[in-house]
């Protein structure tokens, strides 16, 4: 039995014919036959086409999940916003990023470098410090704005050279 289908695929690749449209040979093997009227679907057509409706259905449920999570993490990214906002009397009803502060504590308590996290060039950079009560802080808030609005200040470039030491540029 199994001869004999083997040797019937066998000869079907060994009949060849010639294409009356354009005139090429062709083996019998590598024909598919068409009928005047569709044929009934068999087992297998059934199972191909039941997997194509099965994978268009999970590409819309992939659709979706993908639209329920973008929605969710806006949502939840709004509430940390609010809880942030709720716990953070500093930065955030000024719009700054608590990421771009450095702490310095004294002489002023942040330094912030406005963009530094999220642009590609910091915007500017803020002077932070907490309402001065005692004399001697007035006086050094004082002293910190007259030096910037006196433009008396220096920018360096600090090295580290390769034995450690530490030189200006």
């Amino acid at each position: 039995m199994k001869t004999d289908i083997i040797s019937f695929f066998t000869l079907q690749r060994r009949i060849f014919g010639v294409c009356p449209g354009c005139h090429d040979f062709f083996r019998l093997s590598d024909c598919k036959t068409f009928l005047k009227k569709k044929p009934l679907y068999d087992w297998k057509e059934k199972i191909d086409l039941e997997s194509q409706r099965l994978d268009r259905r999970e590409e819309r449920l992939n659709q979706s999940e993908k639209e329920i999570r973008e929605r969710a993490q806006k949502k939840g990214r709004r509430l940390a916003q609010l809880a942030v906002r709720r716990i953070d009397p500093i930065f955030t009803p000024r719009k700054l990023d608590p990421d771009d502060a450095k702490v310095i504590l004294h002489p002023i308590d942040y330094v912030v470098f406005n963009g530094m996290n999220t642009a590609t060039s910091i915007k500017n950079i803020v002077l932070l410090d907490r309402e001065a009560k005692q004399p001697g802080h007035q006086k050094i808030q004082k002293s910190i704005e007259r030096v910037i609005d006196q433009e008396n200040y220096e920018w360096q470039t600090l090295r580290v050279r390769k034995d450690g030491k530490i030189e200006a540029e």
